[in-house]
């Protein structure tokens, strides 16, 4: 199950337009293991979870990398993604890109 799609905003409750999770509400979204998981690593600390977009661009970049693995040129793989060949090319080496709060520029 991929969060947001496999449940729906009831499993979300908001409380004065923000967004609370019992425990009772994360066994059901993520279940035991995945609860516990995460109470253990975050529990009762504040955490900011990144949006869609940021999940979209790192599916993105995973794809990119595949087609350079398959052989594509930045032209290539320019064109296909809709990118700029110097995007594409920064893309293929991330190491190579500075990056500002998970973002490359």
């Amino acid at each position: 199950m991929i969060l947001g799609f496999g449940s729906n905003s009831l499993d979300f409750p908001d409380l004065n337009d923000k967004r609370v999770m019992s425990v009772e509400g994360l066994i059901r979204v993520l279940g035991h293991e995945g609860a516990e998981r995460i109470i253990y690593y975050w529990g009762g600390t504040r955490v900011s979870v990144p949006n869609i977009e940021e999940l979209q661009k790192i599916r993105v970049r995973e794809r990119v990398k595949q087609a350079f693995e398959r052989g594509a040129t930045p032209s290539q793989v320019a064109e296909r993604f809709g990118v700029s060949v110097r995007t594409a090319q920064r893309m293929r080496i991330p190491s190579a890109c500075v990056e500002d709060d998970s973002k490359m520029i």
